[in-house]
């Protein structure tokens, strides 16, 4: 997509402290550090969401999601990591990506279920049901 900031960056239009490349995928340095070391990891492959990617792609997209991880973990001396992507949020970037930030002892982070404090209303039972029983698009 000719307007996506991450296509750009991808087709070498944009600079990126690139961290990892491959055919399908390209890792960076995000503009805006949560934590030193964070890092983006996209498919070079314009699309939104997980919906827009087959199964294979997303295989090597979490493929490379680990090994850059790896790399995150072990160059920046890292006490543990936050993986997470912001599936469908109408702010940020519309092209998949996925976060991953460092973590250190006192950083003063959470884990990721202190992201969104929204307790449900239902019984977990109904709130389980309403999801196995959604037919999904073949």
């Amino acid at each position: 997509m000719m307007d996506c900031v991450f296509c750009k960056l991808a087709g070498k239009q944009i600079p990126a402290n690139v961290v990892f490349e491959d055919e399908d995928i390209i890792s960076f340095l995000e503009l805006n550090q949560s934590a030193p070391g964070h890092v983006m990891v996209i498919l070079k492959k314009h699309g939104k969401t997980i919906f827009d990617y087959n199964n294979q792609e997303l295989g090597k997209l979490m493929a490379a999601v680990s090994k850059v991880a790896k790399k995150v973990q072990t160059g920046m001396n890292a006490d543990a990591l936050t993986i997470g992507i912001n599936h469908m949020e109408k702010r940020g970037v519309p092209h998949l990506h996925v976060h991953i930030i460092p973590r250190f002892d006192g950083d003063g982070g959470g884990i990721i279920q202190t992201i969104v404090h929204n307790p449900a209303k239902e019984d977990r039972e109904i709130i389980a049901e309403k999801i196995r029983k959604t037919d999904l698009p073949t």
